[in-house]
């Protein structure tokens, strides 16, 4: 199955669903605990504040988690659905999905507020897609040109030697260089080949006398 850039750090579809339930529903407990600590201060009497924070993130941080989890849930299942029919991984995958997790979860409320949310979903996904599109483009490293392989196979300390020319001509002319002739070894003939032993005697002598090294003479 092809898959992009972009989604090939997400997990395989069957454990997607878990890990986007478990993701949203910790977003949505560590974000309402915080929003909630801080609107649980403001509308605490003076003088218990942060007991009136510490109530209000108890009761409202896990709802927060809870329909976050909700959502993230809905929309792995039909990120799924659609990767499963479209044999593919793309943007488009998270935009409908998005559109249909809004509708699905406005679906009490009427056919209106169905369609106004399934919009806000696919406008919303859409967005982020473009977002994380646009951030990969921009952190992505530039191609290398013919003149950054040229600059990085040269090198100034280096002398130039017939293997490191054919590569560089291969490089500049497209690859059409022919490697450089290297003449062969003569053979050696083995049967021309005789070895002679001298038959002549030396003719140096040791001296006589008492010159000599040996102490007694001859």
């Amino acid at each position: 199955m092809p898959r992009n850039n972009g989604m090939a750090d997400r997990e395989p579809c069957p454990w997607r669903i878990v890990d986007d339930v478990g993701g949203a529903f910790c977003m949505g407990a560590i974000g309402g605990g915080i929003w909630h600590t801080i609107k649980g201060a403001r509308l605490a009497p003076a003088g218990s504040r942060l007991q009136g924070s510490m109530s209000a993130i108890q009761a409202r941080a896990p709802v927060l988690g809870g329909q976050f989890a909700v959502w993230g849930g809905l929309f792995a299942c039909c990120d799924c659905t659609l990767t499963a029919i479209r044999q593919k991984e793309d943007p488009w995958n998270s935009i409908v999905s998005g559109a249909a997790t809004g509708g699905v979860l406005a679906a009490r409320a009427g056919p209106r507020a169905m369609a106004s949310a399934a919009v806000v979903g696919g406008v919303l996904l859409a967005l982020i897609e473009g977002m994380g599109i646009m951030f990969t483009k921009m952190m992505a490293p530039p191609v290398p040109t013919k003149d950054d392989y040229e600059r990085a196979m040269q090198d100034p300390t280096a002398p130039p030697t017939s293997g490191g020319m054919n590569i560089m001509g291969s490089v500049m002319g497209g690859g059409n260089a022919p490697p450089a002739a290297t003449a062969p070894p003569p053979p050696m003939d083995m049967a021309s080949t005789e070895t002679t032993f001298s038959t002549e005697k030396s003719k140096e002598q040791p001296p006589k006398g008492g010159s000599s090294w040996f102490p007694f003479g001859s």
